[in-house]
């Protein structure tokens, strides 16, 4: 089963992460796309809303409500792989901090 994902947890990491650090001198705004924040906190709501599926999934199928096991498994799995690939990213990009904080000036 998947272990439950503690949003706010992540989302104040990364806000703790965003303030501290990742303060430009001057903001750039670009029409290209979403800032870096805003993408990692879409992720976030994606695998927050796959788990809950998942979960949903899985009352379903011990309700009998659905008989195809298989979706059930597929849909945990689902969950379990965005969660782990939003652990890696995170922990890329917890490396990237640390390296550019051993930066000297």
């Amino acid at each position: 089963m998947v272990d439950p994902i503690k949003l706010q947890d992540l989302q104040s990491g990364v806000e703790r992460v965003n303030a501290a650090a990742l303060r430009p001198a001057q903001p750039r705004t670009s029409d290209a796309g979403a800032s870096f924040k805003d993408t990692l906190l879409d992720a976030v709501k994606e695998v927050e809303r796959l788990r809950t599926e998942a979960d949903h999934t899985v009352k379903q199928l011990v309700a009998g409500e659905i008989k195809d096991v298989s979706e059930a498994m597929i849909a945990v799995q689902r969950a379990d792989v965005a969660f782990q690939t939003l652990m890696t990213v995170r922990g890329k990009v917890m490396t990237a901090y640390e390296e550019i904080m051993r930066m000297q000036v």
